[in-house]
């Protein structure tokens, strides 16, 4: 365990975005009895939440909550998998701050996360993410220790492999600016030596790995294209992900000693379990969290006990 502030525990397993950008419930799950269920026992247990991105300013992608047709751009797929081309919809950093505030009243343990558009040039990026370090601390006060920076969507206008010297410039922005536990959440596109960096750097965490691109799990020849192929394809996560998301965790436990969050593909406990026999220090859901909510409660409630 290791403490992102005084307050505020890393739980050996975390939800991430599933909770949405509040950290208190997405829509339209919280309507389903299994789902508030969880809600419930991950306030109890004290389990850390990582909240889905936030943005300097609202964004619209390709997924709007509120609008049907929309809701296409995320599918389930065989193997208790998601592919989603979601695209970062979010309010903007000044609402998702206030909505984490009052989940934190609420008593959610949750960790902020924000993606640096590094598509709007590296340096307005860096501003526009010490921007919202600085409403993050005006919102969240003393409950304002760490954060999560988002450095991997695969449903972006970058490419996520190519914004490494971008990255490692914002890490070094946000170290001087600020003391706080960073948690850096990369892809299965960057090398082994980004990850090495930001430990040298001082993040606190490493969180390995974000959804990982159609055509990395479905190769073009092998499998017909993604549905979602006009929005560039979208990122696959729970089942069908998994084999790709541990290969990668592996070797990258051996590159760094820093503490690291392995996730993705998780869709039962014995996928937390490999996790945690290749030395994750924590293991994080999402999708699971989202298809089968009883059964992330249940394992919850085993593994995230108070002490």
């Amino acid at each position: 365990m290791v403490m992102a502030n005084r307050k505020q525990r890393i739980s050996p397993v975390i939800i991430s975005t599933a909770f949405g950008p509040g950290g208190s419930g997405i829509f339209p799950y919280s309507w389903l009895p299994t789902y508030r269920r969880l809600l419930r026992v991950v306030r109890q247990t004290g389990t850390t939440i990582i909240s889905k991105s936030a943005t300097r300013r609202q964004r619209r992608g390709n997924f709007i909550p509120a609008n049907p047709l929309t809701w296409g751009y995320i599918r389930r797929i065989p193997e208790l998998g998601m592919l989603n081309a979601y695209g970062l919809t979010n309010q903007g950093v000044e609402v998702c701050a206030a909505e984490i505030r009052q989940s934190l009243i609420d008593g959610y343990n949750v960790i902020p996360n924000f993606y640096p558009e590094f598509s709007r040039g590296e340096e307005t990026a860096i501003r526009e993410t010490l921007e919202a370090i600085e409403i993050y601390r005006k919102t969240l006060g003393v409950d304002f220790g760490g954060l999560e920076l988002n450095f991997s969507c695969p449903n972006v206008q970058e490419a996520v492999a190519e914004n490494i010297t971008q990255a490692i410039a914002c890490v070094r922005a946000v170290r001087r600016y600020a003391e706080l536990f960073l948690i850096a959440k990369i892809s299965v596109m960057h090398p082994f030596e980004f990850a090495q960096e930001l430990e040298n750097l001082g993040v606190g965490a490493i969180h390995g790995v974000n959804t990982i691109p159609y055509a990395m799990i479905f190769p073009a020849g092998r499998f017909p294209p993604s549905p979602l192929a006009a929005a560039g394809g979208g990122g696959v996560s729970g089942g069908p992900a998994f084999p790709a998301a541990l290969v990668y965790n592996r070797e990258l436990r051996k590159k760094v000693k820093l503490f690291l969050i392995m996730g993705c593909g998780v869709s039962c406990l014995a996928d937390v379990k490999r996790y945690f026999d290749l030395g994750a220090d924590a293991v994080s859901i999402c999708t699971m969290a989202l298809r089968r909510p009883g059964e992330v409660a249940r394992l919850v409630e085993t593994m995230n006990k108070k002490d």
